[in-house]
């Protein structure tokens, strides 16, 4: 089965989040619940269902420049994947779930994120 999730905005880098953090331990935490309430709101508008199999994700990245490096961008899948388990659609995102990340990067005039999850059997 294969299902695809859109976040039609651009998430946080690591340094983004780190800064929070060396700010205020506590705006870290808060911040990531805000990214991951966000998050959340595209994943309801998706109608996800439950993963229950191990999973590939193909993840573009669309970026409206080229400024940011590509491991701080990357870097937002913790996000993405903690919301999934959150909602109960994700059981885990150990290497007992997810088999393989795979990332693509594009610069345009949108910023947004979008992910194919590929259930797979073994």
């Amino acid at each position: 089965m294969i299902q695809i999730l859109t976040i039609d905005e651009k998430l946080p880098s690591l340094n983004e989040y780190i800064n929070r953090i060396n700010a205020n331990r506590y705006k870290g935490d808060s911040f990531k619940k805000e990214i991951q309430q966000h998050i959340g709101w595209h994943v309801k508008a998706s109608k996800l269902k439950p993963i229950t199999n191990k999973v590939d994700l193909n993840i573009q990245w669309h970026e409206s420049s080229a400024r940011r490096d590509p491991d701080n961008i990357y870097s937002a899948i913790k996000y993405i994947l903690d919301c999934l388990q959150d909602m109960g659609l994700l059981k885990n995102d150990t290497q007992k779930y997810i088999r393989n990340i795979s990332n693509e990067l594009f610069v345009g005039k949108d910023n947004k994120v979008i992910i194919e999850f590929r259930e797979v059997k073994e």
